[in-house]
């Protein structure tokens, strides 16, 4: 045996490498202190040269972790081979780089076949949870899954879902008896067509959801993969969704305005409801944004309101996602009157329409002073279909109705409505006198054009 020094040596200074005889490339060097055996514990390497003339030494291991000469030797011609066949591996290193990712590819197709038996129950506790940080309509979501949805799909494999377990959910809801509203009293009465849709829906997030998020510390491997079982279509494959239209018909004439406002400022008590009511109609404001409305965004000299927030809490948005500015007084002068008599009043909440304590009313607190208007005046006696009866919102719908008819013009509309999109103010035109909604549709689609041009 000879020996050869290695500069590769680090801190330690030059390492004393010795050949073995009859074994060509294979080397070792003693441990100063650590036995193995009868002999002192060797640090195998070899030595070679690639493909284009660069010389590599390796280190293997020791003796003492299982490192033996034969394998030195057998490793060293199967790498000697590869050089000569052009194949790889052609380095030591190269060999356990092939050998890491063969070992994360094992782990990966391990984790896809547990991604495999991951149950529905599963996939929505995950989507409850990012629901929960990122959507304000998180407390309904979890309602329709834990009243509705994983009783059904709970406990089932995800990938074993189809497009029949989904129908077979919409069927069975769809039979079920509501649990709250005027339904309760009805014997007959099921699940609006509104709350069935919103429970495919919630179906479909969820799987979308899981989709795009992937397996904890996995991240090139998705909590579901394959096409989404309840992707809705109107044609074809897919879940087939009832034909619904939720759009309310009903908007108040002047005799039901006058029969309101002025049974709500009866009771001295309800000032406040008559004057949010006033206010509702003179600038079609939706409820949670009247309720989260500070007195400092109002301009009493000008009559401006600035609508920031579409509720309570500085944090949510408008529905539309944009701030805007409306006007007051343009269908009810007496409503900037209001306004300003309001302001003249000594502050003690920074809410113009402040609930009990000085803090903010909640948006659903009027939809039940609404209803019981309604029960004391009538104007919802006799009728069946929810979309004919008068809510809080159909002052909303009131006051876009009355301004198309007064001729603001539909893209004007849209900016006093707060609506992301024309094709939402377009609703209201159906609402519309015959006449002018034939009037209105005509400057809807002139301005269309110009916008083309």
């Amino acid at each position: 045996m000879g020996d050869k020094k290695n500069d590769d040596a680090g801190k330690g200074g030059t390492i004393q490498w010795k050949t073995i005889s009859g074994k060509e490339g294979v080397m070792y060097r003693e441990h100063p202190t650590r036995r193995h055996g009868r002999t002192a514990d060797r640090c195998l390497s070899i030595r070679y040269r690639t493909g284009d003339g660069k010389r590599h030494h390796e280190s293997l291991g020791w003796t003492s972790q299982g490192w033996t000469i034969a394998h030195a030797v057998s490793l060293l011609r199967e790498l000697k081979e590869n050089i000569r066949l052009g194949l790889r591996p052609q380095s030591l290193r190269e060999k356990r780089e092939m050998a890491m990712r063969r070992q994360k590819e094992e782990e990966r197709r391990a984790t896809m076949i547990k991604a495999g038996e991951l149950t529905f129950g599963y996939l929505a506790e995950r989507y409850r949870e990012w629901a929960n940080h990122n959507r304000k309509s998180a407390h309904l979501t979890g309602q329709l899954l834990d009243d509705h949805i994983l009783p059904v799909l709970g406990d089932m494999r995800a990938v074993d879902i189809t497009s029949q377990d989904i129908a077979r959910l919409q069927d069975i809801v769809s039979k079920k008896r509501p649990q709250t509203g005027r339904g309760l009293s009805d014997p007959k009465a099921t699940l609006a067509v509104g709350t069935v849709l919103h429970i495919l829906k919630t179906v479909r997030e969820v799987f979308n959801f899981a989709l795009e998020t992937p397996i904890e510390g996995q991240p090139g491997v998705m909590l579901f993969t394959g096409a989404n079982p309840a992707r809705i279509s109107k044609r074809g494959r897919g879940v087939r969704l009832p034909r619904y239209d939720s759009r309310r018909l009903r908007v108040l004439n002047d005799d039901e305005i006058h029969g309101l406002l002025s049974y709500a400022l009866r009771n001295p008590e309800s000032t406040d409801i008559h004057d949010m009511i006033l206010f509702s109609l003179d600038t079609g404001v939706r409820a949670g944004e009247l309720a989260s409305i500070r007195r400092e965004s109002v301009d009493a000299e000008t009559g401006t309101v600035r609508i920031l927030t579409g509720g309570v809490g500085s944090d949510r948005s408008t529905k539309g996602g944009a701030t805007r500015l409306v006007r007051v007084g343009r269908l009810f002068p007496e409503c900037l009157a209001m306004l300003r008599w309001r302001l003249s009043l000594p502050a003690f909440s920074p809410y113009l329409f402040p609930g009990r304590g000085g803090g903010p009313r909640r948006a659903d607190c009027l939809s039940r002073v609404m209803d019981r208007l309604m029960q004391k005046l009538g104007y919802n006696d006799g009728v069946t279909d929810p979309r004919n009866r008068v809510v809080w919102h159909t002052l909303r719908h009131t006051f876009a109705t009355r301004m198309l008819e007064s001729g603001v013009d539909i893209y004007t509309l849209k900016v006093l409505m707060g609506h992301h999109s024309v094709t939402t103010t377009e609703v209201y035109l159906h609402l519309c006198d015959p006449d002018k909604r034939r009037r209105a549709l005509a400057e809807a689609e002139r301005a269309r054009a110009s916008e083309l041009r």
